[in-house]
């Protein structure tokens, strides 16, 4: 009894740590070229966000994109509130906005987020 016990409190710790990690994506912070942002969009596990200007944004923006305002200081406010475990692609006009998005993300506790390298620029 006591041993049939122990296996089953195995086997549910077991099962629980591998519905945990299947809910935690691989740390990885990295800013990619257009190839392999585009192939990971096109994955549908990322939430994509656009860190622009409003202004910008209006402009034009890739498709399905959300606006994270880097001048508005809405930034640290958006991020506290969407998911540390989600996996995220962040973009912005040339790359410098969007690589420091991604370091605030990182020091902010999320797991995954890759960024475009040189931004809406270069974008095709």
């Amino acid at each position: 009894m006591k041993t049939s016990l122990t296996i089953l409190f195995a086997l549910i710790f077991t099962s629980t740590q591998i519905v945990f990690a299947q809910n935690t994506p691989e740390k990885r912070f990295e800013s990619v070229g257009n190839a392999e942002f585009k192939e990971a969009m096109e994955t549908g596990e990322y939430i994509l966000l656009d860190i622009r200007t409003l202004e910008e944004y209006e402009n034009g923006n890739i498709e399905g994109s959300k606006l994270v305002e880097y001048n508005g200081g809405n930034m640290d406010v958006f991020f506290a509130n969407i998911s540390k475990n989600q996996k995220y692609l962040v973009y912005c006009a040339v790359g410098k906005r969007s690589k420091v998005a991604m370091e605030r993300m990182k020091e902010l506790g999320f797991h995954h987020v890759l960024e475009l390298d040189k931004g809406l620029e270069e974008w095709k």
